[in-house]
């Protein structure tokens, strides 16, 4: 099945690599067959370079890497973490 979904993506997109990762990573040992089942259903020669490869940063780098995003922003713009001025009180 994971053959037939990355030859899917292959075709459509054209990526060099599809990672599998999340819960799906402990699957890795399957990835030769669906390499093979990959390399079959392409319809273009270049869609036949993508190849899966399993993700090593475990189930929280999709969070830890949303985290690093905010935290990038903020060192590029600090102000963005600002509060608005405080509005002056009419007398």
């Amino acid at each position: 099945m994971a053959g037939l979904v990355g030859s899917i993506v292959a075709n459509l997109f054209n990526p060099r690599v599809i990672v599998i990762g999340s819960y799906f990573a402990s699957l890795a040992e399957w990835l030769p067959h669906a390499q093979d089942q990959l390399q079959r259903l392409v319809v273009a020669a270049p869609a036949a370079q993508c190849r899966f490869v399993a993700s090593t940063l475990g189930f929280g780098a999709a969070s830890r890497g949303a985290a690093s995003m905010v935290v990038n922003r903020i060192i590029d713009d600090p102000t963005t973490i600002m509060d608005s001025p405080p509005r002056p009180t009419a007398c």
